[in-house]
Order: C-alpha cells, then sequence, then structure tokens
C-alpha cells in the first residue's frame, strides 16, 4: 500500500534539516524539538518511501540515493507550505514554539537575555532559545541557518545576509580602576598615553587599538596591557593594574556602575570624534542585528522585531543614566 499521502510539512522540514546537517541534534535545535522527536519522524519517513534514507556514519548521517532524488521535491513543497503559512496562516505568539540560536559579543548577552526574558518569553512561553558568546566569525553559519542572529557592533557585509541598527555609537568611555590619576586629569592624548592600554577584543575588531592608534599619529608612544574578550575579565585586570581600556558600548558602561573597583569618565567630543572617524575607515559604526535569509516564517520576523525593538529601548535607558 502506497502510504506518500501520510507525509506532512512537519515531517518534510526534518527530512530537509536532517539532510543539510547530518546531524539529528543539530536538526532538532533548528527545528526546536526533541532529537527523539527527529528519530521518530524518520523512522516515519524510511516507512513511507521503503528506504533508509539515511545511513549512520560515525561523523554523522550520510544520505542515500533515494534521498538525493527527493530532497528537490520536499524543498519545493516546503517552498510552497511556507508561502501559505506567510500569506494565510494567523501567527499567535503563545501558541507559537521552536528554538533560535542567538550569538552576541559578551556585552551584549545581558540586554539580549533580559529583551528574551521580559518582552519575547511573556508572550510567547514556548519558545527556547540557545544565546551564546560570538568567538568567531559565523556568517556561513547565518546564511544557512545553524545560527538564527547575530548581535554585534557595525554592519557586516555577506552574502545571503541582512543587517539592521537598533542602536548608534555616539559616546566613548575611559574606564580605569577606582581612585586612578587618569579619572582626574585632562583626558588629552598626551595623558592618556602615560598608561597601558588593555583592549577588549572582539574577534574581528581591530589589529590595533584605536587609542594607540591616536597616539601614534601624534608621535605619542602607548603601551598594549594585553587582549581580552570577556568584559568580566577586562574588569577584573583593569581594577589590578593602572590600565586604562576606551569602550564604545553602554551595556559595558551600565555594567561598571554595579563595580566600585572600576569606574569611568566620558572620552571629550574631540578624541571621540576622531575615534570614530578612523573606525569608519573599516565598517560604519552601530550595532546591529544580523540574520540570514533562510528563515521566513511569521514566528521568525516577530523574534527579529522584538528584538530590535527591545534592544534598542535597553541601548536608550542605558544611555540616559
Amino acid at each position: 500500500m502506497n502510504k506518500i499521502d501520510q507525509l506532512n510539512y512537519n515531517q518534510l522540514k526534518v527530512f530537509i534539516a536532517v539532510y543539510e546537517h547530518g546531524q539529528s541534534h543539530q536538526a532538532a535545535n533548528e527545528l526546536g524539538i526533541t532529537p527523539s522527536g527527529v528519530s521518530r519522524t524518520l523512522k516515519i519517513l524510511r516507512d513511507i518511501f521503503k528506504d533508509s534514507l539515511f545511513i549512520r556514519r560515525c561523523s554523522g548521517f550520510v544520505a542515500t540515493e533515494k534521498t538525493h532524488q527527493l530532497i528537490p521535491l520536499a524543498r519545493e513543497l516546503v517552498a510552497h507550505y511556507q508561502q501559505l503559512e506567510m500569506q494565510h496562516s494567523v501567527f499567535t505568539p503563545e501558541e507559537s514554539g521552536g528554538q533560535y540560536v542567538i550569538h552576541a559579543y559578551d556585552e551584549f548577552i545581558y540586554p539580549v537575555q533580559q529583551v528574551i526574558r521580559n518582552e519575547i518569553l511573556t508572550e510567547a512561553p514556548n519558545m527556547k532559545f540557545d544565546v551564546r558568546v560570538l568567538t568567531h566569525d559565523c556568517s556561513s553559519d547565518l546564511a544557512n541557518g545553524d545560527v538564527d542572529f547575530v548581535v554585534v557592533y557595525e554592519g557586516f557585509n555577506g552574502k545571503n545576509l541582512n543587517a539592521e541598527m537598533f542602536s548608534a555609537t555616539d559616546n566613548l568611555y575611559i574606564l580605569a580602576r577606582s581612585g586612578h590619576p587618569i579619572l582626574k586629569q585632562e583626558l588629552t592624548l598626551a595623558n592618556i598615553t602615560q598608561y597601558a592600554c588593555l583592549e577588549i577584543d572582539n574577534y574581528d575588531d581591530l589589529s590595533c587599538p584605536l587609542l594607540v592608534n591616536l597616539c601614534r599619529e601624534e608621535d605619542l608612544c602607548m603601551e598594549v596591557d594585553g587582549y581580552t574578550d570577556s568584559v568580566a575579565t577586562a574588569m577584573r585586570l583593569l581594577s589590578e593594574s593602572d590600565a586604562i581600556t576606551l569602550v564604545c558600548n553602554e551595556f559595558t558602561r551600565q555594567f561598571v556602575d554595579m563595580l566600585p573597583a572600576v569606574q569611568w569618565v566620558k572620552l571629550p567630543e574631540e578624541l571621540a570624534k576622531r575615534c570614530r572617524i578612523r573606525r569608519r575607515e573599516n565598517r560604519e559604526i552601530g550595532n546591529y542585528l544580523l540574520y540570514g535569509n533562510v528563515n521566513q516564517s511569521a514566528a521568525f520576523n516577530w523574534v527579529k522585531s522584538k528584538l530590535i525593538c527591545g534592544l534598542e529601548s535597553a541601548w536608550r535607558r542605558a544611555a540616559e543614566r
């Protein structure tokens, strides 16, 4: 008996996800279901098509010839289902599920978690989120749908990538230990260069700190004390030395307000302007939400809008303090 009439939309999505990832747990993460749910669906699909579909190897699932033949048809069917879903289904957050993977610079992790907890899960309690610190260029992961959103400084150009700014970078701050002489001195390059620079360095940051470059332009020498991509580590290091650091993130400055061992002072506009000009030589300054073109569902677009609006509001509140 032909069982093809038992095939449904969710089964096709599992089929495609396993084919693209080669791993049941990655397919499960993308679809917001359990690995056991993926296994059950594969068992049904094997019965429908009378084929093993995937052969398990140490490296993951390997597609059979039958699967290679079926995938183009499955993708076409799913595309039609998605079109129906977008144009004719009624999206209700409280009934929506799925899991979303978000990578963000360390400074953005807390506000992202706050937006999820206070503005998304209150309306969509069945959604799940995997939020991790961004440690590498995951442009390809965004493009193929392995990562749903990335929160970063500045925009990034890439094939099949979209970038929406949720806040501009205006103010820059010098951070130093409490009682540091720089906090009471006039913030000139001559005074700044007396102290070593600790750079809070993200994976795709500049090869040389901006303050160091500015000092070099004035024939001044500013030593580099070190690099770290951890805000918490940077605060500990600053509290134990005379090093200083430059930040452009309101969430980082807001975090410093909670730490008695570290203080901040606003960089004068003339120096801040020079920093911004040099930063723009590489990329336009701002804080962005990046995402790909794979997921165009109503739920995905709803989460996207919540993240953009929520982060924009959080940044504005932080900047007003």
